[in-house]
């Protein structure tokens, strides 16, 4: 199925999403991984058999587009038998909650906009686990194809940011559990988020998308980054690595901008793979150290090796969004106070051999001279204006001037640079 370019239209919208995922991921821990996998599968086949084109997903929901009410109906059914009859672990089965319904949107890019996307995914927010609602409207339109369906009149809900109740509708699918506590119209918030999306897709085309690539050994940690990532517009999760020596080979097939990296793992860890990553010229991704704890000894081989920066493994989803997005940009992942204690630990461990001052130094006019030493003592760009008597306009000036020169990625190797010439 195409998109209509730019012309609004009638489709028929469902928005699919895990009931009690959180719980799901907590009790299978790192088999998790493998279990939302077989979701995904289970529920792009039905979509694919009934002529659905998924518009969008983003953790454990979809979001899906059908020309007709009636196949969209046809491919819910279709999403729970198989969910129903799949062989999950014990006391973990996936349990999907869908929602249907059926307006007017105007496409936009890859994806389309309006209060029909919303109520869709409203009505799936109020459902839960293996039910199947459908808005008054799609029921109007199925009422030719009503006969050999079975539903359910749950009466008026008023769904949230909605000003007028809408009529919701219960499919009852033979065979399955057809009994449900009452709907949560003012409490859900997945699907929803999935819609307010689409707009954030309309403002951030594919090309300004930063490409992400997450390497980790735990298919845990994986699974729950690329569902914080996902959930931005600008963020894009290219793929996933489980060592060092996959990272190298994804990195260089997908070049993504930024590579979230282990530093631990077996075999090839994340210090050697960034440094085989970053030894070649023609990659020009970034290198995100993920650490355990603050300051890990293995934090400043790793930025000899050529990262970015690091993270810590739980650090808040707004900061781990906030550091990609600024390592993309060019900027060090490095707050000024961590950057002099990276500092006290190059002096405390300096190289092992004196190397004599390169040639790129010496193509640094003296006030780069100057603005280098203070970002190697851990000023701010705003510090630097203040003890050099110049804008934060000019130092952020110098400082690109410099990474240009020294041919290094960012401030931090800039340090590291320093350091050890």
């Amino acid at each position: 199925m195409s998109l209509d370019d730019g012309a609004t239209t009638t489709l028929t919208f469902l928005f699919t999403d895990i009931d009690g995922s959180t719980a799901l991921l907590r009790k299978l821990r790192d088999d998790y991984g493998a279990v939302f996998e077989d979701h995904r599968r289970l529920l792009r086949d039905a979509w694919e058999t009934h002529g659905g084109r998924e518009l969008d997903n983003e953790g454990d929901s979809f979001f899906v587009a059908f020309r007709r009410p009636r196949h969209a109906v046809d491919a819910a059914v279709a999403a729970q038998r198989a969910l129903a009859g799949h062989s999950w672990p014990e006391d973990a089965a996936v349990r999907v909650r869908i929602g249907v319904h059926t307006g007017e949107a105007t496409p936009t890019g890859d994806h389309y906009v309006g209060l029909a996307v919303h109520r869709a995914a409203r009505i799936c927010d109020a459902g839960h686990g293996g039910q199947v609602l459908l808005s008054e409207t799609t029921r109007s339109l199925l009422e030719d194809d009503e006969r050999d369906l079975d539903l359910h009149d749950l009466g008026p809900h008023q769904l949230k940011d909605f000003d007028r109740p809408v009529r919701i509708y219960q499919l009852a699918i033979e065979g399955l559990h057809g009994e449900f506590p009452p709907l949560r119209t003012q409490t859900g918030e997945t699907a929803s988020h999935l819609a307010d999306r689409q707009e954030q897709h309309a403002e951030a085309p594919p090309g300004d998308r930063v490409r992400v690539l997450i390497v980790d050994d735990q298919v845990l940690v994986r699974t729950g980054f690329r569902m914080i990532l996902e959930a931005e517009p600008d963020l894009e999760v290219v793929g996933e690595a489980s060592d060092g020596i996959e990272a190298v080979s994804q990195a260089r097939a997908l070049k993504p901008d930024v590579v979230l990296m282990d530093v631990r793992m077996p075999e090839v860890d994340g210090i050697e793979a960034t440094r085989q990553l970053l030894g070649g010229e023609e990659v020009a991704s970034k290198v995100v150290m993920l650490t355990t704890f603050d300051m890990d000894e293995y934090v400043y081989e790793a930025l000899r090796a050529g990262a970015s920066g690091f993270l810590l493994k739980d650090v808040p989803p707004e900061q781990l969004v906030a550091g990609i997005r600024a390592v993309a940009s060019g900027d060090a992942l490095l707050a000024p106070s961590v950057t002099r204690r990276v500092i006290e630990e190059f002096v405390r461990r300096p190289p092992d051999s004196v190397r004599a001052q390169p040639e790129r130094l010496s193509e640094l006019t003296a006030r780069e001279l100057e603005v280098l030493k203070a970002i190697a003592r851990g000023l701010s760009n705003a510090e630097i204006a203040k003890e050099l008597f110049v804008s934060e306009t000019t130092v952020k000036t110098h400082v690109a001037r410099i990474l240009q020169k020294l041919r290094v990625r960012d401030r931090v190797q800039a340090v590291v640079f320093a350091y050890e010439h």
